[in-house]
């Protein structure tokens, strides 16, 4: 159930819709994005639209030209997860709209879903302002050379696998990293500063005492100090943890039907703790306790989560997308 971006094309145009390949026009390139069906390209899948997308990879050096075979199988799969893998993008061994993107590299001219799609990310990362029609004109053109300057990328206006990592994943991790550390730093600052205020009051107010009141004194500080670890130390999860890179869904993500493995239902219930996991690692059912998310629930898996991973269901698509990529820690409490 793992995506990262969810196309707003989606709910213009349905589910179906989410193969990079619904054509707004039939441009006579051979491997085209607008040649591309009008389903996600999975595992399993055997038609002339597989047969497109070996091509690319094949461009790329990713496939051997003899294991091309129209059919999604395994070598394709992992010829797409590399390929993703090289370029920072979601290595799910999906090809959907960021993929087929990034393989395309779509430029002035081109029209069709993938061009909606770019026009979108770029309106929600403030550099587009047009109308998100799937036609790349001149206006998406400089759009895509002002986000390539700003995130410091060779600046050519062409919507490639550098543009797309780019784009989709690491300015998400670079903004929060950014505010993290700048909320880090005051937060040490302030610390400082109530320690050295402390330090003055205490010099200021304590009279000199005898030796025995410094005792007693110090005797209470120790059993507070105790009592207050004991406290801390009860609250916090107890279990096996685990350090899991974690990312976040929502219920209509690409390819999603909005229920979980385990049956429940996230459309009517947007505000649900809940994660998906391996079940070789956490058993489904079992309640987990997810650093900076609380606690939930494995009720649901991905073909995307594999080990020590784990997908954390949030209300909105702009939240999963704001998320990102994190490590956190994973308690499993039952």
């Amino acid at each position: 159930m793992l995506k990262m971006q969810t196309p707003k094309w989606v709910k213009k145009y349905g589910l179906s819709t989410l193969a990079a390949g619904f054509a707004f026009l039939a441009l006579p390139v051979a491997a085209d994005a607008s040649d591309f069906g009008d389903e996600l390209l999975t595992e399993g899948i055997e038609n002339t639209h597989v047969e497109k997308l070996e091509d690319l990879l094949i461009e790329e050096d990713q496939l051997d030209e003899k294991s091309a075979n129209g059919v999604y199988n395994n070598e394709t799969t992992e010829a797409v997860k590399s390929f993703q893998e090289e370029n920072d993008l979601l290595a799910d061994g999906l090809a959907g709209p960021q993929t087929l993107g990034a393989l395309q590299v779509l430029e002035e001219g081109d029209e069709n879903a993938l061009v909606e799609d770019l026009q979108e990310t770029l309106e929600d990362a403030g550099h587009y302002s047009g109308e998100a029609d799937g036609y790349f004109d001149a206006e998406t053109h400089n759009a895509v050379e002002n986000f390539q300057e700003a995130a410091d990328i060779a600046v050519d206006g062409l919507a490639g696998p550098e543009t797309y990592g780019a784009l989709y994943y690491e300015t998400t991790v670079t903004e929060k990293e950014a505010k993290a550390e700048e909320a880090t730093e005051e937060e040490v600052t302030q610390g400082e500063s109530n320690e050295e205020s402390s330090q003055e009051e205490t010099v200021e107010e304590t009279p000199e005492t005898e030796s025995t009141e410094n005792e007693a004194t110090s005797a209470e500080t120790m059993e507070e100090a105790s009592s207050n670890d004991s406290e801390s130390s009860s609250e916090s999860p107890e279990g096996t943890t685990y350090q899991m890179e974690a990312t976040a869904y929502t219920a209509e993500c690409a390819g999603c039907s909005g229920i979980t493995a385990t049956g429940k239902d996230l459309r009517n219930d947007r505000n649900a703790n809940v994660v998906a996991v391996d079940p070789d690692v956490i058993p489904l059912g079992s309640t987990v306790h997810v650093e900076g998310y609380g606690e939930a629930v494995a009720a649901d898996t991905g073909g995307a989560i594999n080990g020590e991973a784990i997908d954390l269901h949030v209300p909105t698509k702009e939240e999963a997308r704001t998320f990102g990529r994190q490590n956190l820690e994973v308690t499993v409490l039952d």
